[in-house]
């Protein structure tokens, strides 16, 4: 997987964050930096993706967990873990893990909160502060005993897991100003502005501008021409045999996908439709042979 053109930026400040933090030379040193990452971007701007590229490109695994799937601790749920212990088989069992906290929108928005809300964002801070709630149930081994300490495994999850979390955080850009400042479809000849930590400590609870690192990354809302470049882009990248029949598909939904602002998925849609209508390629028999002892 490629990274797309609006998406290069994001992906190369994510990779350099994350190799930072993976080689390590921050540990013993008196200023602890704050590597726990947010990116926003619209809906189909290819964020998950994003993740996945980073991850790929620093040899680490990808753990996603959706906020609004998050099971507390303590919760019974027949046939469904909680969501701190799956995080803790996973740091247990890999020597790097990129965490990405995906729909981070949902879990901060603290509008009709519930108490069941209200713990699953703490639960979801103190794994961005690098630490283990009490009482958590350590990864076994078959023989059904744990096969690391608690410290081994808070040692593991200070120094191995790289949190990134995501979101549209649509309200952030549905006013002009957020808007002018995130750069998302903006009506605005200014020039386009970075999301500043002052903004940031205006739209975030305290409480979590506190954990992340200020600089928000960001993926840009796709412009009409990004959309053409990216038809091609992608179009470009399949078999031979799928591209006319793409080509036209792209065509037919080109214009509505601009003006709905589908972003990337427009594409998705375009390639299932060529899928569903691709002839099967021809068997070519091999060459019938003989032998003697055939004879």
């Amino acid at each position: 997987m490629e990274a797309l053109e609006h998406q290069q930026a994001a992906l190369d400040e994510i990779v350099a964050r994350a190799r930072a933090y993976f080689r390590g030379d921050w540990r013993d040193l008196p200023i602890q930096p704050r590597w726990a990452s947010l990116m926003v971007g619209p809906t189909g701007t290819g964020k998950t993706a994003v993740a996945a590229m980073a991850a790929e490109a620093v040899g680490a695994s990808m753990l996603r967990v959706s906020a609004p799937n998050w099971m507390p601790t303590g919760a019974i749920n027949r046939g469904t873990k909680e969501t701190i212990s799956v995080i803790a088989e996973h740091v247990a069992r890999h020597d790097k893990t990129i965490l990405v906290l995906d729909e981070g929108d949902k879990l901060l928005d603290c509008s009709g909160d519930s108490s069941w809300k209200a713990y699953i964002r703490g639960e979801c801070f103190q794994l961005i502060g690098k630490e283990w709630l009490p009482g958590l149930t350590l990864p076994e081994t078959d023989d059904d005993k744990p096969d690391i300490t608690i410290e081994q495994l808070t040692t593991r999850l200070r120094d191995t897991v790289f949190i990134l979390m995501i979101g549209t955080f649509q309200e952030w850009y549905d006013d002009a100003p957020s808007r002018r400042s995130m750069g998302f479809g903006a009506e605005t000849d200014s020039a386009e502005i970075e999301l500043s930590a002052d903004i940031i400590a205006e739209k975030l609870p305290r409480e979590l501008a506190n954990r992340f690192h200020s600089s928000i990354i960001r993926l840009p809302e796709l412009k009409p021409d990004d959309y053409h470049r990216i038809a091609k882009e992608a179009e470009n990248k399949l078999p031979e045999r799928m591209r006319s029949l793409f080509h036209a598909e792209v065509q037919k939904r080109l214009h509505i996908s601009i003006v709905s602002k589908k972003s990337v998925r427009f594409l998705e849609e375009a390639l299932m439709e060529v899928l569903k209508n691709l002839p099967p390629e021809p068997v070519i028999n091999p060459p019938v042979t003989f032998t003697i002892d055939d004879l």
